[in-house]
């Protein structure tokens, strides 16, 4: 494991729900990687959900972005269960964690999904 990376960017990199689940399970033990950027990739609901759980047990990242992934009920609703559990994750995307930890799962899936 790499023990000084801090930052990684993978926006727009066609990583889909196996590569989410690899990212998730190297989160799991991350104690050095305080944000990542998953942006614009093909992440459903099996790769959501394992990164929910990641964050679960996460307690170095203050940032993940998932914006425009292409996530269902399933995997919004394990995000949100995820993040009033997560004490240290500060920003989803461009937001503040704070205020999305009251939303449903429906409302942070609209927001997490691509707009076009």
């Amino acid at each position: 494991m790499h023990t000084t990376l801090t930052e990684i960017d993978l926006g727009d990199s066609s990583i889909g729900d196996a590569g989410a689940r690899t990212l998730a399970n190297a989160l799991k033990v991350n104690t050095t990687l305080k944000e990542i950027n998953l942006y614009n990739n093909e992440i459903g609901d099996a790769g959501a959900r394992a990164l929910a759980n990641a964050l679960k047990v996460n307690t170095t990242l203050t940032a993940i972005d998932l914006d425009h992934i292409y996530i269902g009920d399933a995997g919004a609703l394990a995000l949100a269960d995820a993040l009033k559990v997560n004490t240290t994750l500060t920003k989803l995307g461009s937001r503040d964690v704070a205020s999305l930890r009251v939303l449903n799962h429906s409302e942070l899936r609209r927001l997490l999904r691509p707009h076009w």
